[in-house]
């Protein structure tokens, strides 16, 4: 488990201070794949940085693997005062920790097969169990074909497999991946997704992965946190983050997945759905996995006398389920509009008047 305690990190220059964690508290189960999401600027880089400590905190507490990594308390003279591994200790908790970067980081003039080998050389390991472990590693990530190639001879997807390998030479049990999808195009992430899936089944492997696309956290994660200015403002179960998002960040990453991110644009430009009358509501049905795939828009025109026309709609999946969304104008005698937005209540439809 990766367990963090009001963690602060500030950064600070000549024009002032930048707060990139403030208060950080979040704990990451064994074996889940938990995504921190942001956009830039957020702190999110900063704190996946720390978890490894490649970043220094200035206060709080970091636990991966049952070893707290850092520390901290305040002293009798009111001074915090750290605690943190070094030497050894800090070298032997990295090997738990692998961590792929966006730009994957490659040694331009060492093949793939020595890209892969680098994190090995170095821990006394002999060459022929070297050999063996690299070659599992390329045939993992399926690069088998490709241990003599040198990054130049890759693409983008490619070298980013090469970099995951690189990562797991040391069989860590957590994998650290900063926006590590965010140079490639939609067919390499979707590929690197997979294989990110694939390790986290396959290894037990503990993922925290670090983007600013809402697609990919309802892609692949299983619980989720939102970051902004350096807070975690909402987190949870990704399903439930998804369907019923509170903070005003948080909806803007969810919209921004879906068709609705029109709706904005439809409501500037429809002077028909932007003038609501007392017998017509524009409203936003939200169906989860307990009310998705009922015919429950039908029943409405057949028990209530009201006509529902479908502005716009849209389909998630995710880790958990299914989330439809139902962007619609429910027009009708003012009783029989109540009596069916109520109906919709009771049948597990989340409902929103515009």
């Amino acid at each position: 488990m990766i367990k963090i305690t009001n963690l602060n990190k500030t950064y600070r220059s000549k024009t002032g201070d930048v707060y990139a964690a403030k208060n950080v508290t979040l704990s990451i189960n064994d074996g889940e794949i938990y995504g921190i999401i942001g956009y830039s600027g957020a702190g999110k880089s900063t704190l996946v940085r720390c978890i490894n400590l490649l970043e220094v905190p200035d206060s709080g507490t970091i636990e991966v693997n049952g070893q707290t990594l850092f520390d901290s308390s305040v002293g009798d003279d009111g001074k915090i005062k750290a605690s943190v591994v070094k030497g050894k200790k800090l070298s032997e908790a990295r090997r738990g920790i692998g961590m792929i970067f966006q730009h994957f980081n490659l040694l331009d003039r060492s093949t793939v097969f020595d890209n892969v080998a680098y994190p090995l050389k170095y821990c006394g390991i002999k060459k022929e169990e070297i050999s063996s472990r690299v070659t599992e590693l390329l045939d993992l990530v399926g690069l088998s074909d490709k241990k003599d190639a040198y990054p130049s001879q890759l693409s983008g997807g490619q070298k980013q497999r090469v970099a995951i390998a690189r990562a797991l030479a040391n069989r860590p049990s957590v994998l650290l991946s900063d926006e590590a999808t965010s140079a490639l195009d939609p067919d390499a992430t979707e590929s690197i997704l997979s294989l990110l899936k694939e390790l986290n089944h396959k290894l037990g492997l503990t993922i925290v992965l670090i983007t600013h696309e809402m697609s990919i956290i309802k892609t692949i994660t299983d619980r989720v946190a939102v970051m902004e200015d350096g807070e975690v403002v909402e987190q949870g179960d990704t399903y439930d983050v998804f369907s019923k998002p509170r903070a005003d960040i948080t909806k803007k990453f969810v919209n921004s997945a879906s068709a609705l991110s029109k709706l904005d644009e439809l409501l500037e430009n429809d002077e028909f759905l932007r003038n609501a009358k007392k017998n017509r509501r524009l409203i936003r049905l939200t169906f989860d996995k307990n009310s998705v795939g009922d015919a429950v828009i039908s029943e409405l025109s057949r028990k209530f006398s009201v006509n529902v026309s479908i502005v716009l709609a849209n389909v998630d999946i995710l880790q958990a389920g299914t989330l439809g969304n139902l962007v619609s104008v429910i027009d009708g005698r003012e009783d029989d509009i109540e009596a069916a937005l109520d109906h919709l209540c009771k049948c597990s439809v989340g409902v929103e008047v515009i």
